[in-house]
Order: structure tokens, then C-alpha cells, then sequence
């Protein structure tokens, strides 16, 4: 009995992963395929000096599902002054979370105009699913701010959720429609997924051995209408997803877990189950598991691998499905960034990134706090009592947020433009070539301390990315 029962799950396992591999991206394939065929590189829209990120004619304020976008333009952002557009913390579901007003403010370093000093909202029409641990969930939630606006909250469904204390911790979320038309939604994990490692039927819960079935059914069978006035009253339903942007669970996996074979494995995965045909890959920054300098360094090692992923990877050839391309979201040298300028601004020599591993004492979490990541001075002793809360982050894993959100979530949506707005690249050198300045300049211009331009912020302007540099 044992026996068949086994073989039957094996031969269900095959033919589940089968279906899915011949199946899911034809779901979408329209969406991404026919947006190269009929593209064209004709616009109205002013190019800002040598740069990709363009400023456009129009933007879409409606929620109708999955517009087709003016002269293909299928995610674009827009930068407010905070005082319009609140910070993106209306969702943030856990306390820890948080970074409050009261605390102190950032050192004059940060604090320059076009640096944290704007909110993002963003217009799309793609399906876009974040994935990962705690912190993929905080930044997925900042980016549902973005996309919902006020009076739209409705619109976001938590599907799976579990509780420890006041700490409400969602495992699986879908938000649609969303502002332009598209969709997002988060699914949680702990291990890097891997198809052959499922199960019918997974619980939410802090830590999961496999994934589960029944979260995947639930991201792809979702059905949704939009119940506001004039919105589409016809119920729809979500396919699979144009794009997945992974957090790696460091802290949850070890660094020498984290190995490229098992980052091209999520790859494939976001491929032949969830008929993604982008993969964003963020870097790993400090967190509270990286507590000395060989740690930080196996860090290092990870991002890496992130990167030979992404430079290395081969689409597949043309009408074929699977993921065309891999990019990289430059996060750990953004916040490497935020705490140089705070280690310098509180008085750490900062000639090494020795003073990262400087920790607060007899705090109350379980795990020691980076001083720079977390405090705007140097304690006494080091004690947690003499530490002056910052707005960076709020307990020496997460980031404020508050603070970070708009520049995260502007820097996804300029990464997706790269390879969704106008007319796609080619997988040709030049076509990667394209591809690869696109995203540098998405990196420099939002995973830096390079402010934008301040006439971008409450001027109303609608920015989109575009690999086209015609």
C-alpha cells in the first residue's frame, strides 16, 4: 500500500511539473511575445539626457484589467512629496516593521534633497509576484502602497496568514487589479524552492520544509473583479506572472546553502510554475546572521553567484517559453551605502567594515543589533538602552520602509521597464548589451546615494524606463 501510494504521488509529481512546463507560459505569452511583434519605437515621450528613464505623455490612473498600454508602456512610476503621497507603511502588518516618526532623523549625508525625501506610486498592467522571506514581505508590502492608491485597499486579499503575539505575518497575499490594470502578490518562504521538493498540501507557518500545491493553486487561480464604480464588473482570473522579483532567505539557509546551482534552480522554478519570463534577483545586504567579518564575506559570495546567474544565463531561443532574462537588483551596496554615511556621521572609523559588526548589548531581541544599521550615535557601552533609534531600520534585520520603499520600489519598476516598455531586446549582443546598460543605470540611479533630480519629485511627471536608446 505504501508502495503504490508513493508511486502514485510520484506519477502526479511528473505529470504536475509537465503540465505546468507546456502549459503556464502560454497563459501569458500574448502579454510578452506579441509585445515584441508589434512594438514600435515611435513616441512622443522627451528622453532625458543619455539616459533610459524617459518622461511620458500619459499616465494611467484607472484599475481596468490589464490595459494595453500607449506605445507599450507597460510600467511607469511617479515621485511625490511625501506631504501628497503618504509613505508606503499602510499595509506593513508586523510591529517590528515600523520605523516611526519620533525616531531621530537621518545624518545630514542622507538627508539631501533627492535622496528619501519622496514617495512612489506606479501604473502597470504586468503581474508581478514578490517572493521570500520577512523582509521580500515588508518591500512587497511597500510596494502594494504604490500600486493601491487610497479608496483601492480593498482590492488586496490575504490569502494565508499566521500570528505570533501581535506580529501578523502573511504567507500568501495577492492584490488585484492594481493601478494600470495588472496584478501583484507575495508568497512567503523560508528555503529556496524547489520543484522537486512540494507537497499536496502546506500550512503557513514560520518555517516550511517544502511548498506547498495548494499556495501555487491559489497565486494562479485567483479570480478577482473590480466592484469600484465604473470598474470592471466581469470576473477574472490570474494565469501566471510576468515577473518575480526573489529575495534570497539568508539567515533562514546558510551561506554555503545558498549555492548558484540552487539560485538557477528558484530561477527555473519562477519559470516552469509560475510562467515567469523576468526574474529580478536582490542582493544580499547585512542583516542580523552576518556578525563578523568571514560571515559578511560569505555574504559577498552570495551576490556573486547572483550576479554569474544573471550574466550567465541563456534564454531560451525565440517562440520557445522561459525566463529571458535575469537581472539583479543592486540592494546590499544601497544599504552598504546607508551605513557607511551612518557609521561615518556617529563616529566609526569606517576604513574597514569592521564597525558593521559593532552590536548592541542586553537588548530584547533574540539576536545582537548592528549599531550603525540601527542607531543614530554610539551607545555607551554599546548598551541597548543608551541607543538612539534611527531611520534606517527598525531592529537590525528589517529597513525603515518609510524611509527605503520609494527608492525600492521606483528601482523595480525602472528594472521591469528595461525589458517591458517600447519594444523589448533581443537576446542578440547588442540586444544584451541594451539590456545591461538599462539596468545599470536603473542600479545607479535608485541603489545609490545619487538623489534624483528634485524637479522629478510633486511635478506630476510620469518616468519609464525602456532598453530603446532611440
Amino acid at each position: 500500500m505504501i508502495a503504490q501510494r508513493y508511486h502514485r504521488r510520484l506519477l502526479f509529481a511528473v505529470v504536475f511539473i509537465a503540465v505546468n512546463v507546456i502549459l503556464l507560459p502560454l497563459r501569458i505569452k500574448s502579454g510578452f511575445d506579441l509585445q515584441g511583434k508589434n512594438a514600435t519605437n515611435t513616441h512622443t515621450d522627451s528622453q532625458l539626457d543619455g539616459s533610459i528613464i524617459k518622461i511620458g505623455s500619459t499616465w494611467t490612473d484607472t484599475y481596468s484589467h490589464r490595459q494595453i498600454k500607449e506605445q507599450n508602456i507597460r510600467i511607469s512610476f511617479r515621485l511625490h512629496d511625501p506631504k501628497d503621497v503618504p509613505r508606503p507603511d499602510k499595509f506593513l502588518s508586523v510591529n517590528n516593521f515600523f520605523c516611526h516618526a519620533d525616531r531621530e532623523d537621518l545624518p545630514p549625508s542622507l538627508g539631501a534633497t533627492g535622496l528619501f525625501d519622496f514617495t512612489t506610486t506606479v501604473s502597470t498592467n504586468l503581474n508581478i509576484l514578490f517572493m521570500g522571506d520577512s523582509l521580500a514581505h515588508q518591500f512587497s508590502q511597500g510596494f502594494e502602497a504604490a500600486v493601491l492608491g487610497e479608496g483601492h485597499e480593498h482590492k488586496r486579499n490575504v490569502h494565508k496568514k499566521y500570528q505570533i503575539g501581535s506580529k501578523v505575518f502573511d504567507c500568501l497575499v495577492t492584490s488585484a487589479p492594481i493601478r494600470g490594470g495588472g496584478a501583484t502578490a507575495f508568497w512567503r518562504y523560508t528555503k529556496l524552492l524547489e520543484r522537486k521538493r512540494w507537497a499536496k498540501i502546506m500550512p503557513c507557518y514560520t518555517q516550511e520544509r517544502k511548498w506547498g500545491e495548494n499556495f501555487l493553486d491559489t497565486l494562479l487561480d485567483y479570480k478577482y473583479s473590480d466592484p469600484s464604480p465604473g470598474g470592471d464588473q466581469n470576473e477574472r482570473s490570474i494565469s501566471g506572472y510576468d515577473a518575480v522579483v526573489v529575495r534570497l532567505p539568508h539567515g533562514w539557509m546558510k551561506s554555503d546553502e545558498l549555492t548558484k546551482e540552487r539560485i538557477k534552480e528558484v530561477v527555473i522554478f519562477c519559470s516552469q510554475l509560475l510562467g515567469a519570463r523576468v526574474v529580478i534577483i536582490s542582493t544580499v545586504g547585512l542583516d542580523n546572521n552576518a556578525i563578523t567579518s568571514d560571515m559578511w564575506a560569505g555574504i559577498g559570495k552570495i551576490n556573486e553567484f547572483v550576479h554569474d546567474v544573471a550574466r550567465e544565463w541563456k534564454p531560451p531561443s525565440d517562440g520557445e517559453d522561459g525566463v529571458k532574462w535575469v537581472m539583479v537588483q543592486e540592494f546590499s551596496n544601497f544599504t552598504s551605502s546607508m551605513l557607511y554615511e551612518n557609521g561615518k556621521h556617529i563616529g566609526y572609523d569606517t576604513s574597514s567594515n569592521d564597525f558593521f559588526f559593532e552590536r548592541l548589548v542586553n537588548g530584547e531581541t533574540s539576536w545582537a543589533q548592528s549599531i550603525p544599521m540601527v542607531c543614530s550615535n554610539i551607545p555607551k557601552n554599546n548598551e541597548n538602552s543608551e541607543c538612539k533609534r534611527n531611520k534606517i531600520s527598525p531592529d537590525g534585520i528589517h529597513w525603515c520602509v518609510e524611509t527605503i520603499g520609494p527608492r525600492f520600489t521606483a528601482s523595480i519598476s525602472c528594472l521591469m521597464g528595461c525589458v517591458f516598455n517600447e519594444r523589448p531586446p533581443d537576446t542578440t549582443p547588442e540586444g544584451t548589451e541594451s539590456l545591461r546598460k538599462c539596468e545599470k543605470e536603473c542600479n545607479e540611479r535608485f541603489m545609490t546615494l545619487t538623489p534624483v533630480d528634485a524637479t522629478w519629485i510633486g511635478s506630476g511627471k510620469t518616468f519609464f524606463s525602456s532598453a530603446n536608446y532611440s
